[in-house]
């Protein structure tokens, strides 16, 4: 999901930057939370508080730009610890089969000065489907702690676990999982 985090980072490609510069999100300024229903009683909200990735700008043909993410299943936490663990287990995310969600980019979509849609394959489960999330450009700088050149934006979107087969309790847990990302990356000190 967070892979869907992942995603966000590509909406920078629609803003004037340097050419060809890499970005590494910022882990510890990068959050990626989810929602689901839950009995039609609540919506939960869950997050994952390990995430990575990078993020290949191209300014002048932003529609090249691309965005590889990571995130760590087994870091989900929902706020309870029983909870966190049986969302880790073997019925739900299952990470210790499948430690990571990735989300791998393949085409971004200007939409307006800040905003674009960004589609990639999120992997799930150990399986790939496409997925589109909308990507709006907060800022683009010099981060006032770092000295950094530094993107920070937001990733929205909607996904549907029955989509990679995933059902379990599906009568009582919603198939939709809402996706929110806020996303801090940091220009490569290599570039």
């Amino acid at each position: 999901m967070k892979s869907i985090i992942l995603g966000t980072a590509l909406i920078i490609a629609a803003t004037p930057v340097l050419a060809q510069d890499a970005y590494e999100l910022d882990p510890s300024h990068t959050q990626v939370v989810f929602s689901v229903d839950r009995f039609g009683f609540t919506t939960i909200f869950g997050s994952f508080m390990e995430a990575g990735g990078t993020v290949l700008l191209d300014t002048e043909n932003p529609e090249n730009s691309s965005v590889n993410a990571q995130v760590e299943t087994a870091s989900v936490f929902l706020g309870h610890p029983t909870r966190d663990q049986h969302v880790a287990g073997q019925h739900w995310l299952n990470a210790e089969a499948h430690p990571q969600l990735t989300f791998d980019s393949t085409r971004v979509s200007v939409t307006g000065e800040n905003t674009a849609e960004v589609t990639g394959m999120l992997t799930l489960w150990g399986e790939a489907r496409e997925v589109t999330f909308d990507v709006t450009l907060n800022q683009l700088g010099t981060d006032p702690a770092t000295q950094r050149q530094a993107a920070g934006f937001t990733l929205t979107g909607t996904i549907d676990r029955s989509a990679w087969g995933h059902t379990t309790a599906s009568a009582l847990v919603g198939s939709e999982i809402g996706i929110r990302i806020e996303a801090l990356a940091h220009l490569r000190e290599d570039q």
